[in-house]
């Protein structure tokens, strides 16, 4: 691993930024739920109602309030810490860089946003997620609700109490990833491992999966696996996680995109709490800790493969039938298993090279 590798997961050095406050990261969090609720009510438009001709709209209104929100938030954390002479970026806190950044491009976005409208029309279904300005947003959204994630990973001396805001700053800025990803949001719909045939006037059947659908769908159980399981390794790398902690960042996005699709597939929320819970299991039984690499490695390894298994005995039950055979369905889970485990194995070499210690939490 390079030096610049390694750098990334170190505890910098002290730095001219002064640190926020739990009060003050749990503000940026209130702000933060603000626009995130907005952006889910936004995704819930494009995905339900039809004929959307203006930008002017309810849900841009809670949206963009939530933005001004965070960004006079950001404005006045910046404000209180301007020190004579000093540069102006010197007064920025410490972590919250990248979300002064994500304030910039959230409003240059959204001025692109209008202007998108204005000549190409309000998109809908999967068109609204690769809208350049649309992705500017996401990724503005994504930068600041990270920031009180970023303090606390730069503050390397922080009570269990005051690094919650670090577990919810983690979890929203999955919920962002998760909301531009949400086509292949496993828990937004339960058609993604099934394959219908039929005529019209009679019931679809399930039949034999195409070669095109098997990658399909092996696809989205790679990017939703990341997206929710992600976070949880990066906080698990800091901090030794409660067992509710990873339980809660997997079933928690899951049922916001359900809510979002309008409960089209409610009975996959009491599925995504199962999971949740067998992943609480999990972190229960193997109880990891940023010292203990195998058991670290074991738990983040084993907690999609646990999360996502419930979900195919689901659909099963619901349908009557599965199409993906043992080997499909099997293999599915195994591959999400190793893509963690890969992930986790990563990370953990690269702190290994770093040196850094990990923070537990306080007892």
């Amino acid at each position: 691993m390079d030096a610049t590798g390694a750098h990334a997961f170190a505890i910098p050095p002290v730095s001219v930024h002064r640190p926020t406050t739990a009060v003050e990261d749990v503000v940026t969090l209130v702000t933060g739920v603000w626009l995130l609720t907005g952006t889910y009510v936004d995704g819930w438009a494009h995905n339900n109602l039809r004929d959307l001709e203006t930008f002017f709209t309810p849900w841009h209104a809670i949206l963009y309030s939530g933005f001004a929100a965070c960004a006079l938030w950001i404005a006045a954390l910046t404000w209180r810490r301007r020190a004579p002479g000093a540069r102006s970026r010197e007064a920025i806190p410490a972590g919250y860089g990248a979300a002064a950044a994500g304030v910039v491009l959230f409003l240059i976005s959204g001025a692109a946003d209008f202007a998108w409208h204005s000549v190409f029309g309000i998109e809908q279904g999967l068109k609204a997620l690769f809208s350049p300005s649309h992705l500017g947003l996401a990724t503005g959204g994504f930068l600041i609700l990270s920031a009180p994630f970023s303090s606390a990973w730069h503050s390397p001396q922080r009570s269990w109490p005051r690094l919650v805001p670090a577990v919810v700053s983690a979890m929203l800025s999955g919920m962002v990833a998760a909301f531009i990803l949400q086509e292949f949001a496993v828990f937004a719909r339960h058609g993604l491992i099934q394959t219908y045939t039929g005529t019209a006037g009679t019931p679809p059947a399930v039949t034999i999966p195409t070669s095109s659908s098997i990658m399909v769908s092996l696809a989205s159980f790679f990017v939703s696996t990341a997206v929710l399981f992600v976070p949880v390794l990066l906080l698990s790398l800091r901090w030794r996680l409660y067992a509710v902690v990873p339980a809660a960042m997997a079933l928690l996005p899951s049922v916001a995109l359900q809510i979002m699709v309008a409960l089209r597939d409610a009975w996959l929320v009491p599925v995504a709490l199962i999971g949740a819970v067998l992943v609480g299991v999990v972190w229960a039984v193997v109880r990891p800790k940023p010292d203990r690499h195998a058991r670290l490695m074991t738990a983040i390894g084993l907690s999609p493969v646990v999360f996502w298994a419930p979900y195919f005995a689901g659909v099963a039950l619901h349908d009557g039938a599965l199409s993906f055979s043992p080997e499909l369905w099997g293999g599915t889970l195994a591959w999400t298993g190793l893509e963690m485990l890969a992930f986790a194995a990563l990370t953990v070499k690269v702190r290994a090279t770093t040196g850094t210690s990990p923070v537990s939490p306080a007892r």
